[in-house]
């Protein structure tokens, strides 16, 4: 698959819900899971690409996370 630029938009990281020590609920910590990056000549929405699927994923949170200019890699 080949985007326009090649270079994501966006970090797309996952949280599982967990507990803590004391049993109050909170949320690990986020994992890199894949990117979002812009669609090809200039259409509208974006391409989302998944490097992992989370067994626990309808029941975590997904950030998207802007990546500046100079940090365009797919990590």
């Amino acid at each position: 698959m080949s985007t326009s630029s090649n270079k994501p938009i966006y970090r797309v990281s996952f949280s599982s819900p967990t507990t803590d020590k004391d049993g109050n609920a909170k949320l690990s910590q986020a994992t890199e899971i894949g990117a979002v990056f812009e669609r090809r000549n200039g259409k509208q929405g974006a391409i989302l690409r998944l490097k992992v699927v989370p067994a626990n994923i309808a029941e975590g949170v997904i950030f998207l996370t802007p990546v500046k200019n100079q940090d365009r890699g797919f990590a």
